[in-house]
């Protein structure tokens, strides 16, 4: 939907069950609000949208007294709550008017204005059978509405008109898919389908988004003029999360997981950082050992899961001499004494080996421990700031993680959110990060529109790090 054309004097935004808009396009922001109202209540501007009203089309007036007609849809993703709304203008209405007095239906006013839209639209009922395709899906995939319409996604999959239904998928699991088709002109597609279900929780209809995102291959030719596109930084790789992060970060959930970093900083307090894989976890990590009192000693990292059980004890600890066989003359020191002074970051922490976790347990609850081999008692003074994906209270209840290392670490949680549930934060991580490897590769380089669309409507399974080594790729592959 985000592909409306200027040209159709038509504005178009979605909005949270709150009313706060999460988009606008562009013909909206320049010619009916003209101002920035991202995360803004649409209300603020047009009191008189109603959305419990019978009708859907309806009138409203701008704060400057400027009316425009409405139409608005309640849809759901993802199990939130959203409204989408048109806005035609009022003043060049009378054509208009004349048009929806002859109309039997306002679904036929729907049809044109998705058929003008750029993205395909492919929508099917609760048995997979197809009851709407928009002109740019027909343009997309070279088929006809008779080859489509009336027949059911598991057909067309089976006959190899549609071999990678998408909305056959979203069907099967009841949930939201995405994935890359190749359509007959050699297009690839970034095809996003979702699952809509009525009041009752029940399945009623499908449907999928086609974007042609063959343009993302030939990304990046010339320097970009659009300021707001880029933010300005000095990134640095090894302390990524160090910069303030006010100035790349949208998100309101976000915003108060660094704003408690900040609070926490100070103090010594053992930190337990959970999210999925990739979104961001060493950021916070590095961040608040950036802003704390031991920012001027060592922030030492260890991948819990990439060691090696049988080597895991002495990176922790350390050996003495001749404590086994291969052990270097003079002994090696261990992790925990390398972070002394500073910060252990302990990620992965979910997969250590149940039968070190006692003896980590007790080197932190003791400040000490004895390097392997060792008859002495070794004292450090270090912050622990763990890091997991797992779900650490499962892994309790099913005797795979020690419940008093548990309550241990669990003293301060950060839980951070998945880059699908902050996507107002994409823009500005894809312009530093865009900045950084311009930088890196000597490229001038730059992200279009376009492209920046499909990163909004991908779902990114692997969050912050899969944006990131696409930016790279991206970079590495343009020829500017």
């Amino acid at each position: 939907m985000s592909s409306i054309k200027n040209n159709l004097d038509l504005g178009f935004i979605i909005t949270d069950d709150k009313f706060n808009v999460l988009y606008c396009n562009e013909y909206f922001k320049t010619n009916i609000i003209k101002t920035d109202i991202q995360n803004k209540k649409i209300t603020m501007f047009f009191q008189d949208i109603n959305v419990d009203m019978d009708k859907n089309l309806y009138s409203v007036k701008y704060i400057d007294n400027s009316e425009y007609y409405v139409i608005h849809n309640k849809f759901k993703i993802y199990n939130h709550e959203l409204y989408s709304f048109f806005f035609y203008d009022f003043t060049i209405g009378s054509e208009l008017q004349k048009q929806i007095a002859r109309l039997n239906s306002q679904q036929y006013l729907y049809n044109e204005m998705l058929n003008k839209l750029k993205d395909g639209i492919y929508i099917t009922d609760e048995l997979g059978t197809t009851i709407y395709v928009n002109d740019a899906f027909l343009n997309l995939s070279g088929l006809t509405r008779e080859q489509i319409i009336g027949n059911t996604v598991y057909d067309l999959r089976k006959s190899d008109i549609l071999p990678n239904s998408c909305c056959a998928k979203v069907i099967e699991i009841l949930g939201p898919v995405s994935t890359i088709n190749h359509y007959y002109k050699g297009q690839r597609c970034l095809v996003s389908g979702s699952p809509i279900f009525d009041e009752t929780g029940n399945l009623s209809k499908t449907i999928a988004v086609i974007r042609d995102v063959t343009e993302l291959d030939v990304l990046m030719k010339t320097i970009t003029k659009e300021k707001n596109l880029f933010i300005k930084s000095d990134y640095n790789v090894k302390t990524e999360a160090a910069h303030e992060p006010d100035e790349i970060i949208n998100n309101v959930r976000m915003k108060n997981i660094y704003e408690k970093a900040k609070k926490i900083s100070k103090v010594d307090s053992t930190v337990l950082i959970l999210g999925e894989t990739g979104v961001g976890k060493d950021f916070i990590a590095t961040y608040i050992h950036s802003i704390s009192n031991r920012s001027k000693g060592k922030f030492i990292k260890i991948n819990c899961g990439a060691v090696p059980e049988h080597l895991l004890e002495s990176e922790f600890f350390g050996y003495e001499e001749g404590a086994f066989t291969g052990a270097v003359k003079g002994g090696k020191k261990g992790l925990f004494e390398e972070a002394n002074g500073g910060i252990l970051y302990l990620d992965e922490i979910g997969d250590m080996p149940y039968t070190l976790q006692v003896k980590l347990l007790s080197a932190i609850n003791d400040k000490m421990f004895y390097r392997i081999g060792g008859t002495e008692h070794i004292e450090f003074n270090a912050r622990i700031i763990a890091a997991t994906n797992h779900d650490l209270k499962q892994l309790v209840e099913e005797k795979k993680f020690r419940a008093d290392l548990y309550y241990r670490l669990n003293v301060v949680t950060f839980i951070i959110p998945p880059l699908r549930n902050r996507k107002e934060d994409i823009i500005p991580l894809s312009t530093q990060f865009l900045e950084y490897y311009n930088n890196k590769y000597g490229k001038n380089c730059y992200i279009t529109s376009s492209c920046l669309q499909s990163f909004l409507i991908y779902e990114w399974p692997g969050n912050i790090r899969e944006l990131k080594n696409i930016i790279e790729r991206l970079v590495l592959m343009a020829d500017g």
